[in-house]
């Protein structure tokens, strides 16, 4: 389902979610904790995987040294796991990789565990001038969140 931005908004607003705008895009986790006063572990970039032909939200915590695309793929009980080009992002999503919502994708959904430890946690807010601060707790229960990334 393609990002729509009015339902996002008035989703993450009726559930505690606050829009914070921004002059730049943020580029990274590094820039984004720098950027917000937060540490590393707090941003939540949300990744477009493919898992033997299934598409996923992956909410993983900055905080991570990358990804464990092996341990992801086991933990999808699937063969290979790969990150999607831009262009396909972009098809699936309407949005541009490095501003893909929390919210609103209606995509099965991986979350780290490690979010919960946070009272928010900052990522992308299908604007690359947003960024949408929101409880983890609240993210794992709109999102529908089909395995736990620990």
């Amino acid at each position: 389902m393609k990002w729509n931005p009015q339902t996002f908004a008035a989703l993450a607003a009726r559930h505690g979610g606050e829009l914070l705008e921004h002059d730049a895009p943020l580029r990274s986790a590094r820039e984004g904790a720098a950027h917000f006063g937060i540490a590393m572990a707090q941003t939540a970039p949300t990744l477009i995987v493919e898992a033997d032909g299934d598409i996923f939200a992956c909410i993983l915590s900055g905080g991570r040294n990358g990804v464990d695309w092996d341990k992801l793929a086991r933990l999808l009980g699937r063969g290979h796991v790969r990150l999607l080009d831009r262009r396909r992002v972009r098809d699936i999503t309407g949005c541009d990789a490095g501003a893909v919502p929390l919210l609103g994708l209606g995509l099965p959904c991986v979350m780290d565990r490690l979010l919960l430890a946070h009272d928010f946690v900052y990522g992308g807010a299908g604007d690359p001038l947003r960024t949408l601060k929101i409880a983890p707790r609240v993210l794992a229960e709109l999102n529908r969140v089909s395995a736990w990334y620990e």
